[in-house]
């Protein structure tokens, strides 16, 4: 019997899940191209120039909180960058894919689903804007984004 994954990982691998169930249609503007647990050079979104790419990371920073007999409190943060490629709109592309990002991760954090962010993450938190390359990539037709997640995790140090 193998140990089993800690919540972060779990939580890290359930948004990858998320934002790769992601199909262009009613919900959502972009299906990604790919979502990736590794940094990809932008030069690899020109494999589907007209679909996002988005990368997930976990981030530096964060806290761990006593909260009762053997059991804690931490949050911590997960990075996601993002590519997009529109010769023509950059920003209304860009914008929209973050959008896509976030309602993806707010419906499944209110799931009460087996596995859901809801189920597995005390909380789940966009608590700053996203930040961007200002347009420096855009005279190539990319625009780049990079969005935190605040994650809220409770358990024992075997759990977490």
């Amino acid at each position: 019997m193998s140990p089993t994954d800690p919540l972060t990982l779990q939580i890290i691998n359930r948004i990858i899940t998320v934002l790769k169930a992601i199909v262009a249609g009613d919900n959502y503007f972009y299906t990604p191209h790919d979502v990736a647990k590794k940094f990809v050079h932008w030069e690899q979104a020109t494999l589907s120039p007209t679909k996002p790419l988005y990368m997930i990371f976990r981030d530096s920073g964060g806290s761990i909180e006593f909260s009762g007999t053997n059991q804690y409190d931490e949050t911590w943060y997960i990075n996601i960058k993002g590519y997009v490629k529109d010769n023509a709109d950059t920003v209304t592309k860009m914008e929209r894919a973050i959008r896509d990002i976030r309602k993806a991760i707010n419906d499944d954090s209110k799931s009460a689903e087996v596995g859901s962010l809801g189920d597995i993450a005390e909380q789940t938190i966009f608590e700053t804007p996203p930040e961007t390359d200002n347009g420096y990539l855009s005279s190539e037709g990319f625009g780049f984004f990079d969005m935190r997640v605040k994650v809220i995790t409770s358990g024992d140090f075997g759990e977490l």
